[in-house]
């Protein structure tokens, strides 16, 4: 957890010192900023403190839309598939080293459609130097719940089953044979469930070669479902119905003019 904490208050200092420090630069004459007339498309990968190394997968897209106080304004827009983890997942191994989480009853995907704002307050110029913006973005959240499987010893005699995990019946752990696999029976028994989210984020614009770009976002994210997911079995611990998550995400794309 003090992990964790670590992460949430440096991401959030990390936002603080870009906007402060574009306010103060914005107090200053300087001269007027125009527009770009162009967009970009973009895909990436992301991590958050809610899922594992890969948390899911991410396209955006922005498109200049005029100024705001001096500063370039986009419109943005993007769409996120996200595996959300409950923090008390822990890993365990089976006789025969196979793993599984014991007590967990079901994934949850979150695919995030997202609409909001972008204001560039660092232009990147040329294929050198770094662009820095912030963004502001939420939307609806379509929360997918697909039951856990594991793969379990019915009879104690090599009888093995592949069933969602029931602490009311899988109770020696020496017959669990380890997880069956998020591949299988994919779509069987998956529940929607719908919600909301509000993103905030430092957009960093690196490398450019050409029309091709590198950027990574680092940000917050505020989740709710319209019921408790049970990740979890509630029989042995609660779920929670509102996330929040630092993430971090590494895109690819190119940039055109707008025709």
């Amino acid at each position: 957890m003090p992990s964790v904490i670590v992460k949430y208050l440096s991401i959030l200092f990390l936002l603080f010192s870009i906007h402060t420090f574009a306010q103060r630069k914005a107090s200053s004459p300087a001269p007027k900023k125009t527009s770009e007339d162009y967009k970009m498309l973009a895909y990436g990968a992301t991590t958050n403190t809610n899922a594992g190394l890969l948390g899911g997968f991410v396209v955006r897209h922005s498109s200049a839309i005029g100024s705001q106080k001096g500063y370039l304004l986009h419109r943005y827009v993007a769409i996120e598939a996200i595996n959300i983890k409950h923090p008390k997942e822990k890993s365990e191994q089976t006789s025969i080293a196979n793993r599984f989480i014991y007590g967990k009853v079901n994934y949850l995907f979150s695919v995030r459609p997202q609409y909001g704002r972008e204001i560039v307050y660092f232009k990147k110029n040329g294929e050198d130097g770094i662009g820095i913006s912030l963004i502001l973005a939420g939307g609806p959240s379509i929360g997918i719940q697909k039951p856990y499987y594991i793969k379990y010893d019915r009879t104690g005699r090599g009888q093995i089953e592949i069933v969602q995990f029931d602490p009311n019946i899988h109770k020696e752990l020496t017959r669990i044979q380890g997880s069956a696999g998020i591949l299988q029976d994919f779509f069987k028994g998956m529940n929607v469930n719908p919600g909301v989210h509000l993103k905030v984020a430092a957009n960093i614009d690196m490398n450019t070669f050409g029309n091709s770009l590198t950027g990574f976002e680092i940000g917050l994210t505020a989740e709710a479902f319209s019921k408790k997911p049970e990740i979890m079995s509630s029989q042995l611990t609660a779920n929670a119905q509102i996330y929040t998550s630092g993430f971090l995400t590494v895109y690819f794309g190119n940039r055109k003019q707008k025709k």
